[in-house]
């Protein structure tokens, strides 16, 4: 193992934990507890606090490894309170390990199925390496938000911004348009733990799940028919996490009743990571 991985994987493991209330080790396994501050405008643990609990596993279960990609499938709900988590090391091989991660609910029953690439930093080019980005070019807009719609995570992350008595957005100039021409969003969220060297990948999952949904609600699409996000896939940068993450949200496509969503996850001058996900619209209510 190399002593230096160790240390990181200690360090990020130790910063998250109690933010996201685990992982504890429990009986060959994981558990959460998982505080009513995580919660979504849905009244379930948001997407993205389950992805970094899902990448944490993954962290815990090859220490020696560095994470660069995740993969989220989200099967059901979960409720505030316990949670568990198994992992497995479905392939170890000399420069890439694939880990599986599970995540159930209270019940038992299965919630979250994840696949994380991990990776023995030693072992590849670090002299390649350049993860500066080209910084939003924002501009701020009124938000049409109802105070009642204001989650629990969005007030723990911080994520409005609000001038004279109203919220106000910001949208991108700079990056991709949506499929429809409209303008892509641009949300933040201040990190809520302090070792930010080691987190980059754990604030990217907060940062790029809050804006899934955030461009649908300004596009051309009737907020009606939007439904759940039932997965996210990140690629990851080394860069460390800053105190303030920006997600910048596209939506590159409808087909069929689903939209595939793209996002560019930022910190300071870096990029953190690159995503996609997949936003159901539902049949609209007769």
């Amino acid at each position: 193992m190399s002593r230096g991985q160790a240390g990181v994987t200690r360090s990020a493991l130790d910063a998250v934990r109690d933010f996201l209330g685990g992982p504890t080790p429990d009986d060959g396994a994981w558990s959460f507890d998982f505080g009513e501050h995580l919660n979504s405008n849905w009244g379930a643990v948001y997407g993205g606090a389950l992805a970094a609990s899902s990448l944490a596993v993954a962290r815990a279960a090859a220490p020696d490894r560095s994470p660069r990609s995740l993969h989220l499938q989200i099967v059901r709900s979960v409720p505030s309170g316990l949670a568990y988590a198994s992992s497995e090391v479905r392939h170890a091989g000399r420069v890439v390990a694939t880990v599986q991660v599970e995540m159930f609910d209270a019940r038992r029953k299965l919630a979250v199925v994840a696949l994380v690439t991990m990776v023995t930093s030693d072992a590849l080019a670090a002299n390649m390496h350049n993860t500066g980005a080209d910084k939003f070019d924002r501009h701020a807009q009124p938000l049409a938000l109802e105070p009642g719609f204001i989650a629990p995570l969005q007030q723990t992350l911080q994520m409005l911004t609000e001038e004279d008595g109203s919220f106000v957005g910001s949208y991108a100039e700079n990056v991709r348009r949506c499929f429809d021409g409209t303008l892509p969003p641009v949300g933040h969220i201040t990190v809520p733990w302090d070792d930010l060297g080691p987190t980059g990948p754990e604030a990217a999952c907060l940062g790029a799940d809050a804006m899934i949904v955030a461009p649908l609600l300004y596009s051309s699409i009737p907020n009606d028919v939007i439904g759940p996000n039932p997965d996210l896939t990140l690629r990851f940068t080394t860069a460390p996490a800053q105190r303030e993450v920006l997600t910048a949200s596209t939506i590159l496509s409808v087909q069929s009743g689903t939209a595939t969503i793209a996002l560019e996850v930022q910190a300071g001058n870096d990029q953190l990571a690159h995503g996609l996900a997949t936003s159901l619209l539902l049949r609209a209510p007769p």
